[in-house]
């Protein structure tokens, strides 16, 4: 056992420097004046090669074998030495040294990203992604695969997920989606709530309101503005959302706070055992992204939750006094082809993400080139979607991930919605009064009970493992399905 608390000492010195990467990164996308993007972007690359390092160092390996030798142990341990044994073999592939300039890259690359989007001009951004492009490429190739250079990206968020398993997945999920649309333009669309102006102050106290209702602990958290809504854990009892705001729309803010409410109760929710034992965080990218769409649409987008928010909503916004809970339902549930992935209702949202798919293996296989994205998005967002972007910001430019190398992440949106589904289909069978309590806003013993069933349990289990834990079977996209019927034939009518 003297080698497991040797190695458990190890792994929380590289938990203690990503936590300082973490504040570099929170700060760089909330307060950071502009002027100190290269200077943050120089520290940040010193301090993950640090961790990274230590990762890659012969010491641990050295620690994870003898760690194994000694026998089996605690589930908890046994996991510790799982989840770092295939994070030390899978980044001793890559050269500190490239990993350096990988991170510093994609710090410049998120900086120019933001003054991009914001003039919507990609060629400002091209040369930066060009970079970030070669860079994963080598990268992957570094890492190693068996069919697709794609599938040692997509590993990195989704263990186990490959090219060849979720192109299916995804092909019949949009076949499914396609043909439900067709079926929802011949129900009656809900009518949609006229345009205002809604100010940003009480928008963002609407937000923090909401963010208490389901339980983040503002002790343990901040609510900040950003370009793109994130959550970051940056230690023991501190895990910070951001969002962003729309002085036309109250609703987009209310959901991205949801959203990344759901992903921080989770952080918020491990066991306080997993802290600085890399065990800590989501069983993966898309059981993390089950949470916050669990939040943000099976309760958030429901008729029960606007039973009890209404109130609250008038309150704030008294324009909107003259609707009915029932209205604002309707409104937040209109299925309709859009531009914005972020934006998207649950009918369509999927469809972004089997676009983004399908230009990142093609990108990253080298069936085309950084220069043809914007022609081939606006292609694509015609072929799946039936629009067509008008600019650079609502098309190519729209997303964050691409400028921080994170290719292979937009998957886990999709397994997000999928697990999300399953895990509440599983909680409305086990919580006595379900939506009884949505509707007086009694959220805490659901929260409770994902606690209990999914966060508290941080890695300790696989993905697979873990939704059989909790719903009894394997990844499904059938509850989904159920799901979107049942709510949006309501909404339509059918």
């Amino acid at each position: 056992m003297a080698t497991l608390h040797e190695l458990k000492e190890y792994v929380r010195e590289i938990g203690e420097l990503y936590s300082a990467v973490a504040l570099c990164a929170w700060d760089q996308r909330t307060h950071m004046p502009e002027k100190g993007a290269e200077a943050r972007a120089k520290v940040l690359g010193r301090l993950e090669r640090m961790a990274f390092e230590r990762v890659v160092s012969d010491r641990i390996g050295e620690l994870i074998a003898a760690a194994e030798r000694e026998g089996a142990r605690s589930e908890v341990d046994q996991a510790l030495i799982r989840v770092w044994k295939r994070d030390h073999m899978r980044h001793r592939a890559i050269p500190p040294a490239l990993y350096q300039k990988f991170v510093e890259t994609t710090s410049r690359a998120e900086t120019v990203w933001e003054k991009a989007k914001a003039a919507s001009d990609f060629a400002l951004f091209r040369p930066h992604l060009a970079e970030v492009v070669d860079l994963i490429r080598e990268m992957a190739k570094l890492i190693g695969y068996t069919e697709s250079p794609y599938d040692a990206l997509v590993d990195e968020y989704e263990p186990g997920m490959t090219v060849s398993s979720l192109r299916p997945l995804l092909a019949s999920l949009r076949k499914e989606l396609v043909a439900f649309l067709k079926e929802l333009s011949r129900g009656t669309p809900p009518q949609t709530l006229s345009a205002g102006t809604y100010p940003l102050d009480p928008q963002r106290q609407f937000c923090r309101e909401a963010l208490g209702w389901i339980g983040y602990d503002f002790g343990a958290g901040r609510l900040d503005d950003s370009v793109h809504p994130f959550t970051i854990g940056i230690g023991v009892g501190d895990v910070r959302v951001t969002n962003r705001y729309q002085e036309d729309e109250p609703f987009s803010g209310l959901f991205g706070a949801l959203h990344e409410g759901g992903h921080a109760l989770y952080g918020q929710g491990n066991d306080p055992a997993l802290a600085w034992t890399g065990l800590s965080g989501g069983a993966s990218f898309g059981i993390h992204e089950s949470q916050s769409r669990f939040w943000e649409n099976q309760i958030g987008r429901s008729l029960a939750f606007w039973t009890y928010a209404h109130p609250h909503l008038i309150r704030h916004f008294p324009g909107l006094a003259q609707t009915k809970p029932e209205d604002v339902w309707r409104h937040v549930n209109h299925a309709q082809p859009s531009l914005i992935r972020v934006e998207a209702d649950e009918v369509t949202y999927n469809l972004h993400i089997c676009l983004r798919f399908e230009l990142e293996v093609e990108l990253i296989e080298g069936r085309i080139s950084v220069d043809q994205l914007p022609e081939r998005w606006n292609q694509a967002t015609a072929d799946y979607l039936g629009v067509t972007p008008p600019d650079d910001r609502s098309g190519v430019l729209q997303d964050v991930h691409w400028s921080g190398g994170m290719f292979g992440y937009f998957a886990s949106y999709t397994l997000g919605n999928l697990y999300g589904a399953q895990i509440a289909e599983t909680a409305e069978r086990e919580i006595p009064g379900f939506w009884d309590k949505v509707q007086t806003g009694q959220l805490a013993p659901i929260r409770e009970w994902l606690r209990e069933n999914v966060h508290r349990h941080g890695r300790v289990y696989l993905p697979e493992e873990l939704v059989k834990r909790v719903t009894g079977s394997g990844l499904s996209a059938e509850p989904f399905l159920r799901y979107v019927r049942a709510k949006y034939g309501e909404v339509y009518g059918l």
